[in-house]
């Protein structure tokens, strides 16, 4: 983890990590039920346009030369278990 909380105009990246030439920008997202719909599910196309937006600023003012991957970490509580899933390349910035 290189960075946490990233701040940029109206966009927050939760956590950009970098492991070899990849550098991860992570939207983390939690819930307490799955009744509506999966949690990834609610990761809008709007709030997608910010995190690229923000990533782009943090990659090209930290003058990085890696591929960027977007993922989504959900974390799922149900009587005080935790189910973590980490989704890797879950959505492109194009």
């Amino acid at each position: 983890i290189i960075c946490r909380n990233y701040r940029y105009l109206k966009a927050e990246i939760d956590i950009i990590a970098q492991k070899g030439n990849i550098t991860a920008v992570i939207e983390v997202k939690s819930r307490s039920s799955t009744y509506f719909e999966e949690i990834a599910e609610t990761v809008s196309r709007k709030k997608i346009k910010l995190i690229v937006s923000a990533a782009d600023h943090y990659i090209n003012s930290h003058h990085l030369d890696t591929e960027v991957r977007f993922d989504i970490i959900t974390i799922l509580k149900r009587n005080n278990k935790f189910r973590i899933e980490h989704l890797e390349s879950a959505f492109y910035h194009f």
